[in-house]
Order: structure tokens, then C-alpha cells, then sequence
């Protein structure tokens, strides 16, 4: 299980930020492009619509469901679980090929009996137990930087949007809705046991952390239903400046 940390951060805070980051970390092996690079995801949930109620509820363990893409083409495609336990994330992954991945946006989930894998199981599983369907598309630009010690990770997620037209993570001339109107950026820092001591002096600003779903904020997007923001802040977490205790 990994810590993961999310701020809202304004534009211009982001690029002060994201300018001591590069100068500091190296981008992720996998960003071709210094502009990083495009996330694509499909989210399901069931007919109750669980994942999005237990997260508005803030339940303390809950998981999602998602197949995810990059750069809007078919290399990578991966059946993900993100799980939370209270403040800690992990996450597994399948990879699955096209025709699954197409069948599952059609709302067929057969092809997941022919993987021998945990993942594919429960989640064929709960498609007919409980009628997990795709529920909404997330897209974003990620700007992703790494450092070998705790395995951390500082992520800039920029032009959150939902696809309003179609669920089809392929699909040409797709219509978004984007979720921050004022080019707001989600920052993330993972991390495993501690964060880097001269990370976390890079990143010593006066933000309060949020839980900032992307799940359910494209879903609000998409709905007249407007959760307020109170509803993302957690109660009692600490500011950027006392995680650096948490620090080597």
C-alpha cells in the first residue's frame, strides 16, 4: 500500500511548482513528450452506483474500476482496481487486448472469462452480480516525475474533463465537458514509507489536501447535481509543511 496526497493547485501555482519539480526529478521514462503525456479512463460501477455514493459518503475502504489508455490509442490498454484503505492506495492491473476492451465499453464483459487472472474474475464477476457497466470517461494531461527512493511519484494533472458524447475511449471528435473552468491542476505526491526530505522542501506551500476524485467530479460534470466543494476537503490532514516531518 502506497500514500498518496492530493492539492488543488491554481495555474499559476502550478507553474511555479512544476518548474522546481522538472529542474529537480526526472520525468517519467514513459513521457515521450515534455508536455506529458494524455490519460484516458473508462470508470464502471454498478447499478446502485456504489463507487460513486461510497466516495461521496466517504467510506473509509472502497475500490474502482477502470480501463485506461494513453494517448488515445490502443499500445497500453489496462483493466485497473484502485483500492483505498483509509489513506493508503494500491492498485492491480490486467492487460487486456482490443476486442475485450471494446466488448466491455459495449457493456460485454464475456471476454474476461478467458483471463486467468484475479482481476478479470471479480470484476466479470461483478458485471453479473451486481451490473457494473461503464458509468463515465475521464480525461486529463499528466505531467508525471519520479525519484527511486520510497518510490515516489509528484504528478500535475491538467484539463480535467469528461467525454459527454460517447463512452468509447477511441472514439474521433469526442465533446468534452471540462470540470475546472479556470485551468485548476490536481497535484498528487505517492509515495511508500517516507517522502524525500529534499522533495517535500520543494513542495512547502500553505494548500490543505483534498479528495479529489476525478471519478466524481466528471460524474458532476455530466449530472445537475453539484456536490459542494466542502465535500472533497478531508477533516484534519496535514498541510504540505507538516508532511516534511514525515521526511529522511
Amino acid at each position: 500500500m502506497r500514500n498518496e496526497i492530493k492539492y488543488l493547485l491554481a495555474y499559476e501555482e502550478y507553474l511555479i511548482l512544476s518548474s522546481r519539480i522538472r529542474a529537480a526529478l526526472p520525468m517519467d521514462k514513459h513521457a515521450l513528450d515534455p508536455s506529458g503525456y494524455m490519460i484516458s479512463s473508462l470508470y464502471f460501477d454498478d447499478q446502485y452506483h456504489s463507487s460513486y455514493y461510497e466516495k461521496i459518503a466517504g467510506t473509509v475502504n472502497r475500490k474502482k474500476y477502470r480501463i485506461r489508455i494513453y494517448n488515445g490509442n490502443d499500445a497500453v490498454i489496462s483493466l485497473e482496481c484502485k483500492e483505498k484503505r483509509k489513506n493508503k492506495i494500491q492498485k492491480q492491473s490486467l492487460r487486456i487486448d482490443r476486442e475485450t476492451c471494446d466488448g466491455m465499453i459495449r457493456g460485454e464483459f464475456t471476454r474476461l472469462a478467458a483471463y486467468d487472472h484475479p482481476l478479470a474474475r471479480t470484476v466479470y464477476g461483478l458485471h453479473q452480480e451486481k451490473g457494473l457497466c461503464p458509468r463515465v470517461m475521464v480525461n486529463y494531461r499528466r505531467e508525471a516525475f519520479c525519484h527511486p527512493l520510497s518510490n515516489t511519484r509528484i504528478t500535475f494533472d491538467c484539463e480535467l474533463n469528461a467525454t459527454v458524447n460517447t463512452g468509447d475511449l477511441f472514439a474521433q471528435n469526442q465533446v468534452k465537458r471540462f470540470v475546472y473552468p479556470r485551468n485548476e491542476v490536481i497535484l498528487e505526491v505517492k509515495y511508500d514509507e517516507y517522502l524525500p526530505a529534499h522533495i517535500g522542501s520543494l513542495l512547502a506551500f500553505r494548500h490543505t489536501p483534498v479528495a479529489a476524485s476525478k471519478f466524481t467530479l466528471c460524474c458532476d460534470a455530466l449530472t445537475d447535481l453539484h456536490i459542494p466543494s466542502t465535500h472533497i476537503l478531508y477533516s484534519g490532514e496535514k498541510t504540505s509543511h507538516e508532511i516534511i516531518d514525515q521526511c529522511i
